[in-house]
């Protein structure tokens, strides 16, 4: 039974989503983050918006991104910690420390991820939304 349309930008997002999540983006997961992610929700691993969604369950991460752009003395990691000050230690050290070694991690095992995700937004209206408009706005002073 189907319920309402997918929306466009969800059906551009998952467009080529082997090509940047594999077969099953779980198994490029250490097993302690996936057995702490598991706890909460279930996550499609063909998926690349439940990965996204994996990665904001854990920190406010495009969040802080934005707010760190904004207000370079702010230490936006640490206002914007979501779910990450919660892990267990040893997940923590599987992840690394915020913000370096939390992106190292994911920017490793999903090298394709953030241009994709860039891709989506600036081929759609999103790029004019005001969470995303600083990133595709020349700022000439």
């Amino acid at each position: 039974m189907c319920r309402d349309p997918r929306d466009h930008n969800l059906v551009v997002l998952e467009t080529g989503a082997f090509g940047v999540v594999g077969h099953d983006w779980h198994a490029r997961l250490d097993k302690v983050f996936i057995e702490n992610l598991g706890k909460f929700r279930k996550y499609d691993g063909k998926s690349v918006q439940d990965l996204l969604r994996a990665l904001r369950n854990k920190v406010r991460l495009f969040r802080a991104l934005h707010l760190s752009i904004q207000n370079p003395s702010c230490t936006a990691w640490t206002l914007q910690k979501h779910h990450y000050q919660d892990l267990p230690d040893h997940v923590k050290r599987t992840l690394g420390p915020m913000p370096e070694g939390f992106l190292s991690y994911f920017t490793k095992r999903f090298p394709r991820l953030f241009m994709h995700v860039h891709g989506v937004i600036s081929d759609t209206y999103l790029h004019t939304e005001s969470m995303f408009r600083a990133y595709f706005e020349l700022n000439e002073s």
